[in-house]
C-alpha cells in the first residue's frame, strides 16, 4: 500500500506547472471588436490546456468566449481595460499573466473635438503610449 502511495504522490509531483500567456498589449478606439490571444500559453509535458479569462480592470465589456484561448469583445468606452489568463493542464493551474488594451476615442485629426490640428498631431502620445504598453506587460 505505499508503494502505490509513493506512486501516486511520485506522478503529481512530477507534472510542471503550465505557463499562461495573455499576448501583447493593444491600442483600441471605441466599438472595435477585440480578440484577445493566449494561443501561445504553454504546459511543459505537452498537455491540452483549458483557459479561464477575467477582466480585472476597466469600463466592463462583455466577454466572450472566456474558457478559450481568443476570446473577444466590444469596446464601449475609453479607458485601459486589463484581463487576466490562467491556464490549467487538468493537474495543475498556472500563475495569472496579464494583459492591457488603451482605448481612445476616435478623435486624432480633431474631427470629433479632440485637441489634434493636423495629420501627425497626437502620434508622439501614440507612440508614448504604445512604448509604455511594451514595458509595462506583466508577468505574475
Amino acid at each position: 500500500m505505499l508503494l502505490s502511495f509513493a506512486l501516486a504522490f511520485a506522478d503529481t509531483a512530477a507534472d510542471d506547472v503550465p505557463t499562461a500567456d495573455a499576448g501583447l498589449g493593444l491600442i483600441a478606439y471605441v466599438d472595435d471588436v477585440i480578440v484577445l490571444n493566449g494561443s501561445a500559453s504553454s504546459d511543459p509535458e505537452g498537455a491540452e490546456l483549458t483557459y479561464s479569462w477575467s477582466q480585472v480592470g476597466g469600463p466592463s465589456v462583455e466577454l466572450k468566449g472566456a474558457s478559450g484561448a481568443e476570446p473577444e469583445f466590444t469596446v464601449a468606452a475609453p479607458g485601459t481595460l486589463r484581463f487576466e489568463l490562467v491556464v490549467n493542464d487538468g493537474v495543475n493551474e498556472s500563475e495569472p499573466d496579464m494583459v492591457e488594451i488603451v482605448v481612445a476615442e476616435r478623435a486624432f485629426g480633431g474631427s470629433d473635438g479632440g485637441c489634434a490640428t493636423g495629420p501627425t498631431a497626437g502620434l508622439g502620445a501614440l507612440l508614448l503610449v504604445a512604448g509604455g504598453l511594451l514595458a509595462g506587460r506583466s508577468r505574475r
